[in-house]
């Protein structure tokens, strides 16, 4: 399937990352607000992420080209088509678009690597048509994402990064341990599902255990007091 065949005609990257934010004005406008929103933020994870498309942004000096190459190559990467724009973006990135940028930056830092060469190559080709721009750009975009984000964030933030990828590429049917290629994080994807079953499980015990006292001590307390009654009525005056 070519590029344009899979829907990514020339500018249509753009007008789907419009879409997907619910931009309604100048593309450029929102995407410098939105970085700088994310620059003045009091968490670390998204102010840092915010530093990295800044950079990049002024660093290769094409606008606002690079924030939509980079939003558009993590969002392939969390699972993202570009062919439903209007159901993704009301289900999933209008409530915080903040949230689906930062996981964007962290799918391209934890998951580009686990592409393989094809698939790479795929993004590669589709992004660069769409945009207008050389392979090798997006490329060089791709590579000064992974080294600036390597300096930038600390392990907590790291940490936070992929919950924020976690949460936006289950909006896509996928999992952390498909965008990441980690077999540690689909072991603790594992374990987190069997803690919350486990979890559910130990809940619905705790009900019905409860309900089990109170029908019991219900029950209880109605024998006393037809004991006490009947002795009431028949015992000495």
């Amino acid at each position: 399937m070519t590029a344009a065949a899979a829907g990514f005609t020339v500018g249509g990257i753009a007008q789907a990352i419009k879409g997907l934010y619910g931009v309604v004005g100048d593309v450029n406008d929102f995407i410098n607000k939105h970085i700088e929103e994310m620059k003045s933020s009091a968490n670390s994870t998204i102010s840092r992420t915010g530093r990295v498309i800044d950079g990049a942004k002024y660093g290769f000096g094409l606008g606002y080209t690079v924030p939509i190459a980079i939003i558009a190559v993590g969002q392939m990467l969390l699972g993202n088509t570009f062919l439903a724009m209007s159901t993704v973006a009301t289900a999933v990135t209008l409530s915080n678009p903040i949230a689906m940028t930062c996981a964007a930056v962290g799918a391209i830092y934890y998951g580009w690597q686990a592409l393989s060469d094809t698939e790479r190559q795929d993004i590669l080709d589709k992004i660069g048509h769409a945009l207008e721009v050389g392979v090798e750009l997006i490329r060089s975009v791709i590579g000064f994402v992974i080294n600036s984000t390597k300096e930038l964030l600390t392990s907590d933030n790291a940490i936070e990064l992929k919950q924020f990828i976690a949460g936006a590429a289950q909006s896509f049917g996928r999992t952390l341990a498909d965008v990441t290629g980690s077999i540690a994080d689909r072991i603790k994807g594992a374990f987190d599902v069997v803690a919350k079953t486990s979890s559910d499980a130990v809940d619905r015990t705790r009900d019905v255990a409860s309900n089990v006292y109170i029908a019991a001590t219900d029950t209880a307390g109605k024998v006393v007091d037809a004991v006490k009654d009947k002795f009431d009525k028949s015992g000495p005056k």
